[in-house]
């Protein structure tokens, strides 16, 4: 694997943990870019850092994968909200635009590459759903008196996760913005998403991740980076399926 110093500018912002624990500044939410990732307006108020295609990248996939490097376990379930605070464990009835509140938890580390922490980035919407029709909290707020007994197989502490702003530089000079947290093996990490049309027999949307991991030496942080990961929350009209990554 090949391996890329940060800049030294950076350098204090890893030794401090990458990420500060207040919230974003601003509450507008994230849009998807057309194709991955971000648009980069409204992500100013968050903490970030650089990376760029020199970064070598390790496999990540659904638990129990044999294979990939970094195993995710999605909750059992997803809490869709439509109109009022309780949960709902499938799309079945919603006419309109509605929320979802995803849990996902780092169930397994494969390679010895990845010390400690890394961060696990959200990067693009695929599936039914087209990008425009996604959008991601930065701040959400979880609602007055939230009732997920609809949905027994949730996991959800009742707070949601702060966020970085990653910027990638492809090997051509484009540059793409993501969304992230910093994490490590056994965490949980939760957020919320909207979608702004109606399900019909979609389901909900199927959301692309990716992870780079801090692997500290002694001179400088190295920049690790972990392949495309779904994160499915496949639940399809009256069906309940787990959250699997692909």
């Amino acid at each position: 694997m090949r391996q890329m110093n940060l800049m030294q500018s950076m350098a204090a912002l890893f030794a401090a943990g990458l990420f500060m624990t207040t919230a974003p500044a601003l509450a507008t939410p994230a849009n998807f870019a057309p194709a991955f990732g971000f648009e980069s307006a409204g992500l100013e108020g968050l903490d970030g850092f650089n990376f760029d295609s020199t970064t070598p990248f390790l496999g990540a996939g659904e638990e129990g994968g044999a294979s990939v490097d970094v195993e995710l376990r999605g909750s059992t379930d997803v809490c869709i909200l439509f109109g009022d605070s309780t949960c709902r464990a499938t799309t079945a009835g919603i006419t309109g635009a509605y929320s979802v509140i995803v849990s996902i938890e780092v169930s397994r580390i494969n390679t010895g590459l990845i010390d400690e922490d890394f961060t696990l980035f959200l990067s693009g919407v695929t599936g039914a759903y087209v990008p425009g029709e996604v959008q991601v909290e930065l701040n959400p707020v979880v609602p007055t008196g939230l009732d997920t007994s609809a949905v027994p197989g949730f996991a959800f502490d009742g707070s949601f996760d702060t966020y970085s702003h990653l910027v990638y530089t492809s090997g051509s000079g484009s540059t793409f913005d993501y969304i992230g947290w910093n994490t490590t093996f056994g965490d949980r990490i939760s957020f919320q998403y909207d979608v702004l049309t109606a399900p019909g027999t979609r389901g909900t949307p199927q959301l692309m991740a990716n992870a780079i991991a801090v692997v500290p030496e002694p001179a400088a942080a190295l920049l690790l980076g972990l392949g495309l990961a779904g994160l499915a929350s496949v639940n399809r009209g009256s069906e309940r399926r787990r959250i699997t990554i692909d």
